[in-house]
């Protein structure tokens, strides 16, 4: 698969065979098997194989990752971790049940998707020192995630971050100031993390129109939802929608096996 940007969170696992990720032609990557890789959304990468060997993979996408995954992999790039046997059984496990929400989503299907995720997260920081996870507990800890939560129940209602932070008992400023303590950003990037992780989420879940996704997500309108959409992820909706998520419908036959197929992005190159 030629190198190309990705608009999600990409875990790829390889259980049989041997594979890497390049992001040149010219890039001599070691290949390995029985391994975990994470990219994050706008990573340029490809995959390689040896020639004319078959190789068995798990590829599952995300809109959104754990806080102290997406804080690990902002300092690392990217990550990867080598896969027990347990840990190929639970992926074949998760490939396989996965596959049947993603076509036909069921009111539990997002449960099973949460607890993949958490599943994938799990296997990766198990391999990162407890130095590098940059754990800080105590009651900073806990009014971030307060802080996160009361955002993510209140986010249709435009809310702001001197709101938030009365919300969890301290000021606009205090708040800040353990945003980025602990998080390594800014309260209104995490605010506008929020508000695309809902938009993104009702996009894929759903065939619900742009201006109702606007107005759940927090925007004043569509059109300045879309720009700010297209500023973020470099895609319109439409498109994202069009390109990136197709559950939402049922495929037609001839579609089935198009994106059943994991080179789809290949051909569209």
């Amino acid at each position: 698969m030629p190198p190309h940007m990705r608009v999600n969170w990409e875990f790829l696992a390889v259980l049989r065979g041997e594979l890497a990720p390049f992001a040149h032609e010219s890039e001599k990557s070691e290949l390995r098997t029985d391994t975990l890789w994470l990219f994050p959304p706008g990573y340029v990468h490809g995959w390689r194989g040896k020639p004319g060997r078959a190789c068995e993979v798990v590829v599952i996408h995300f809109n959104a990752v754990p806080g102290p995954i997406e804080r690990v992999v902002g300092e690392h790039g990217f990550l990867s971790a080598p896969l027990t046997a347990a840990d190929k059984s639970m992926l074949i496990r998760l490939g396989k049940s996965l596959r049947r929400h993603y076509w036909r989503p069921v009111l539990v299907s997002e449960i099973y998707t949460e607890r993949a995720l958490m599943d994938l997260s799990l296997v990766l920081m198990r391999h990162v020192r407890e130095s590098e996870e940059s754990y800080i507990a105590g009651v900073s800890l806990n009014k971030v995630i307060d802080a996160e939560g009361w955002l993510r129940r209140n986010i249709k209602e435009s809310p702001s971050i001197a709101k938030a932070a009365r919300a969890v008992g301290l000021s606009a400023s205090q708040l800040r100031r353990i945003f980025y303590k602990i998080r390594k950003t800014k309260p209104q990037q995490i605010l506008n993390k929020v508000r695309f992780d809902k938009a993104m989420h009702l996009m894929a879940e759903s065939d619900t129109k742009l201006e109702q996704i606007a107005a759940e997500s927090g925007f004043s309108s569509a059109a300045n939802f879309c720009r700010a959409f297209k500023a973020y992820v470099g895609k319109s909706p439409t498109t994202w929608r069009r390109e990136i998520y197709i559950q939402y419908k049922k495929p037609r036959e001839i579609e089935k096996a198009q994106y059943d197929h994991h080179g789809r992005r290949y051909r569209e190159l």
